[in-house]
């Protein structure tokens, strides 16, 4: 009995050991003629909120009373509204060239109506009218290499990010535990800003490698941290004062997803991405990043 007990406790641990050093080549396998699609959520969750400490430029650009820089506050809150309120699908194709286009287009779930607009001030409501257009239609447009790393070079960084996030896979076979990181950079500060701390995580790990109904399955972990502390100077517009305010930003994004290694597709993509700012920025901001299949079956 304890040699049978011997050899199975062996076998566990030859297993478990095998499986560990297991390694994975993630790469994307999107057909010549084939759409992936994706349904894609990007959208706050809990009571998050943005509002940025504006100043003497709004006072500069409007009229100085109190009044003048609430109703500009107010303008800025209703554009973001108009930005939250998407619907996402991003498309993924074959260049037959070794790179994967991707497509990300929206349309509004509702348009604006106009009876919600004061009407006595036409401004407010061709501005409104025009950023609504703008969020209709493409949103994104980049590429990636069909073994993962990011062939967009020349795209804003804002973009870059989002096609490092959801699309940048590690360019050589991984085994768990491993690590490597994105092509991303969450905080971009001009010459205005003195930073006098910092500190950057930016790790993807190969959290398990799995079969499911005989599919292998890699589990990737998401951490990535930007933080950043220091002295925003606030340059002078139009003859008003500029000024120096301590300020803080740190994001974080904390995902999980699974990758098929034999489909070479998402499964399903999960992440939660924070913004926590004081200063000139004040910000307490949670967004859910999804990616569904449209053909997903579980």
């Amino acid at each position: 009995m304890k040699q049978k007990l011997t050899i199975l406790f062996a076998v566990i641990t030859l297993t478990a050991f095998g499986q560990k050093n297991q390694t994975v080549d993630l790469k994307w396998k999107i057909g010549k003629s084939e759409k992936l699609n994706y349904f894609t959520i990007m959208s706050d969750i809990d009571e998050s909120s943005i509002e940025m400490d504006f100043g003497g430029l709004f006072k500069s650009l409007s009229d100085s009373t109190d009044n003048g820089l609430k109703e500009s506050k107010d303008l800025f809150k209703k554009i973001n509204d108009a930005f939250k309120n998407q619907d996402y699908v991003t498309t993924l194709t074959n260049k037959n060239n070794g790179v994967i286009d991707i497509l990300m287009t929206t349309k509004p779930k509702e348009t604006i109506k106009e009876e919600n607009i004061d009407t006595t001030d036409n401004k407010e409501a061709e501005v409104l009218k025009m950023m609504q257009s703008m969020t209709q239609g493409v949103m994104l447009r980049g590429s990636v290499y069909e073994t993962g790393g990011i062939h967009s070079f020349w795209v804003k960084s804002a973009q870059k990010n989002l096609i490092a996030l959801f699309f940048e896979l590690p360019t050589k076979p991984v085994k768990i535990g491993d690590k490597w990181s994105l092509d991303i950079n969450l905080i971009t500060n001009d010459q205005n800003f003195d930073c006098d701390s910092s500190y950057k995580i930016n790790e993807v790990t190969l959290a398990d490698i799995k079969k499911i109904n005989g599919e292998t399955i890699a589990v990737l972990k998401y951490n990535i941290v930007e933080y950043v502390k220091g002295n925003f100077n606030t340059p002078s517009f139009f003859g008003s004062e500029g000024g120096q305010k301590e300020t803080m930003m740190k994001f974080t994004h904390q995902g999980i997803s699974e990758f098929s290694v034999d489909k070479g597709r998402w499964i399903n993509y999960d992440g939660i991405m924070s913004l926590e700012a004081t200063g000139v920025m004040t910000a307490n901001k949670k967004t859910k990043f999804t990616l569904i299949n449209e053909n997903a079956s579980r």
